[in-house]
């Protein structure tokens, strides 16, 4: 009795840790600018503590540990980050991470013990629900009122903040973006697949948020989501579905126009980061893209140019990289005076890659991307046939494809990734998709 209480208690131990990373760490936040404090330092203290108690964790549970395929092929990306860390050009860089991006090998590895308990350990509980809906509303509630210029927290202690920048608590507004790439189909096809009035509250809410971080990469990934919403919906077609389905559509319509025309009593407190705007930068993409090499590097905020830079870098280290996290040391080195030339263009360094795989494959190497992509695609490969046949599936898998297209073009970051390594992981955790079955309003049986 006394090793069934020791594991359950364990099990109990991993379970409130990743409750922490999942609902604690988005909402962690040094306000911007305040004693130059890094913005991320708290939520890379608690992220790198929980990875710290999962690792004890898995110690203590070490004999009844198993990995299967896809495991190993993530094992197998944990050992080429070990040798580009051992091979980096800035070791202590590679092991810690940029100054506010702390992506290092130690967030690597926190992300990699969250994904496997995530899949092996995490158990559906009903108050799941009430702390996911109250973070992603706590979060989306405060992106608006930044965005609007109304957030009082910032007048009643005297913080400095930057008027219409809808970053939350995430520091800058493409990672709010990711984050809500992930929220918004997950609630809506909580909505469409249940009967609760608050997870279109929270859809909606979500996706007004998203709107105002004019993040164009969260909204390609949301489109790209809401097509295999469509599927699911054909697939899966009744009465209730459809009505469900026209409660969001009537919904974000109605969002969409308010922020798109604003009325005049909210327009007087939005600065030049307006949707309007968003949305004619995109013209100007498309112009761009068929104009000269010159125009298109300033394609998406000059993410072509940016492209360009990072893949002369993979071709100077293509086999592991310049170690993680350690982008601006390698573009200095070997490709010095086209970045100088960037900065003095931009006024900004790169340090990030502005995709996640490209990313990869400059810091760690291409065989590390390729085993990365590898085991991306195991995992979708794995759920194939259970993505529109089974809810909880559906539920499950449509942010992680939300959140793999738009990181094509956003960056990785602490408070955003180890909510999709949880979800990778969860996907796969039949336990916690039967409890996650368990507790909805089955919609296919009143087909």
């Amino acid at each position: 009795m006394n090793k069934v209480a020791e594991k359950n208690n364990i099990n109990k131990i991993i379970n409130v840790t990743l409750c922490v990373i999942l609902f604690i760490v988005p909402l962690l936040i040094t306000p911007r600018k305040v004693y130059s404090i890094p913005y991320n330092i708290l939520k890379i203290c608690v992220l790198l503590l929980c990875g710290l108690i999962l690792l004890i964790c898995l110690i203590l549970k070490r004999k009844e540990l198993k990995f299967d395929l896809i495991d190993k092929t993530l094992l197998a990306f944990y050992a080429l980050i070990i040798l580009s860390t051992i091979f980096s050009i800035n070791i202590s860089k590679s092991i810690i991470g940029e100054r506010n991006r702390y992506e290092g090998i130690l967030t690597f590895t926190t992300y990699f013990l969250t994904y496997y308990c995530a899949k092996y350990y995490f158990s559906y509980n009903k108050k799941l629900k009430y702390f996911a809906i109250a973070v992603v509303l706590i979060s989306s509630v405060i992106g608006i009122l930044q965005y609007y210029n109304i957030f009082p927290l910032y007048y009643i202690f005297n913080i400095p903040f930057e008027p219409a920048f809808a970053s939350s608590t995430f520091g800058n507004r493409n990672f709010f973006g990711s984050f809500l790439s992930i929220c918004v189909p997950i609630f809506m096809a909580l909505y469409i697949i249940k009967r609760k009035k608050v997870y279109l509250i929270t859809s909606l809410i979500s996706f007004w948020a998203m709107l105002v971080s004019m993040t164009r990469s969260s909204w390609i990934g949301l489109a790209v989501a809401t097509i295999f919403g469509l599927i699911f919906i054909i697939k899966n077609f009744n009465k209730e579905i459809l009505k469900r389905t026209i409660h969001i559509v009537i919904g974000f319509t109605i969002i969409f126009i308010f922020v798109l025309i604003p009325p005049p009593f909210i327009a007087d407190y939005i600065d030049v980061n307006t949707l309007n705007g968003r949305l004619s930068s995109l013209g100007k993409d498309l112009g761009a893209l068929l104009g000269s090499d010159t125009e298109k590097g300033d394609l998406g905020s000059g993410r072509i140019r940016i492209w360009t830079l990072t893949l002369k870098e993979i071709a100077s280290s293509p086999l592991l990289g310049t170690g993680p996290d350690t982008l601006v040391d390698g573009l200095n080195k070997n490709v010095r005076n086209e970045h100088i030339q960037f900065m003095l263009d931009t006024h900004q360094y790169i340090d990030k890659a502005h995709n996640e795989y490209l990313q990869i494959a400059a810091t760690i190497g291409i065989p590390a991307m390729i085993v990365y992509l590898a085991f991306l695609a195991q995992i979708l490969g794995s759920q194939k046939k259970q993505i529109f046949k089974d809810n909880s599936t559906f539920i499950l898998i449509i942010p992680i494809i939300s959140y793999i297209v738009q990181a094509f073009f956003n960056i990785s970051t602490i408070g955003v990734a180890p909510v999709f390594w949880a979800l990778l992981g969860l996907v796969q955790n039949q336990t916690f998709k039967n409890g996650l079955h368990c507790n909805e309003n089955k919609l296919l049986d009143e087909k």
